[in-house]
């Protein structure tokens, strides 16, 4: 493995900054959903979700938090999958960005969803849009954070969540260094994109630093299981028993 990715390298994304204008901050919000769809962890997510809903039959619609939605592609897929399987969910998407929300607001409207809906919230800091949800999970927020708020982010999942607790994320790899560096400059014209893709894979967590974070947070029971490309997705249930990391 490179020097540089022996361990996390964090620094500020070009997608945190504040003073981003919202004509750039939209190109980069569509290239990630031009990422995402490309990377098909709606896929991932959604066979953990689904096997929720089944676990639960009849007992109404699985509601599901999504922290950090960004573009809201995720969310939006996520209500696709639901739709053609005839499995009921209602999903809240936050993220601490008005442009993000304003941006998933819009295209979830245009996708006709109206299971799907987004809102302006601190998920360190503030109130969730409801207290409890049957899942709360995020997707490439993880890497974004210290250990300390890492750690921080988990609790409040799991004091959220009545049945699972789910993260997808990056792998800190050379293959997945490597893959962002090139995929970000295929699939997207966005000069954000390019600089903050390979960023974000310095500063994520590897398989068992992630594992050891969830330990910390009280998830001690977390399976995980590594996906294309280079990524991976963590559960929690609070009748998991044991660690698996495939």
């Amino acid at each position: 493995m490179q020097t540089h990715l022996s361990s996390r390298n964090r620094q500020s994304e070009l997608m945190d900054d504040p003073s981003l204008n919202e004509a750039t901050h939209h190109q980069a919000l569509a290239g990630l959903r031009r990422i995402n769809c490309w990377s098909r962890s709606d896929r991932t997510v959604w066979k953990e979700i689904r096997k929720q809903a089944l676990l639960n039959p009849g007992e109404g619609p699985l509601t599901i938090l999504d922290i950090a939605a960004g573009s809201g592609d995720l969310a939006i897929r996520l209500a696709s999958h639901a739709k053609r399987c005839g499995v009921s969910i209602m999903i809240d998407g936050c993220d601490i960005s008005p442009t993000a929300v304003i941006f998933a607001t819009d295209e979830a409207a245009v996708a006709n969803y109206d299971n799907v809906r987004f809102f302006e919230c601190d998920a360190l800091q503030q109130p969730f849009p409801q207290p409890k949800y049957d899942v709360v999970m995020c997707s490439l927020f993880l890497h974004h954070l210290n250990n300390a708020d890492a750690i921080l982010l988990l609790q409040r999942m799991r004091a959220a969540a009545t049945q699972l607790v789910l993260v997808d994320d990056l792998r800190r790899t050379r293959l997945g260094y490597w893959l962002a560096w090139l995929g970000c400059r295929i699939l997207t014209r966005c000069h954000v994109v390019h600089v903050d893709g390979p960023m974000s894979v310095e500063g994520a967590f590897t398989s068992n630093e992630a594992l050891g974070i969830a330990a910390k947070a009280g998830l001690q029971f977390a399976t995980l299981e590594h996906h294309w490309p280079q990524r991976f997705t963590m559960a929690w249930r609070p009748n998991d028993c044991d660690v698996n990391v495939e």
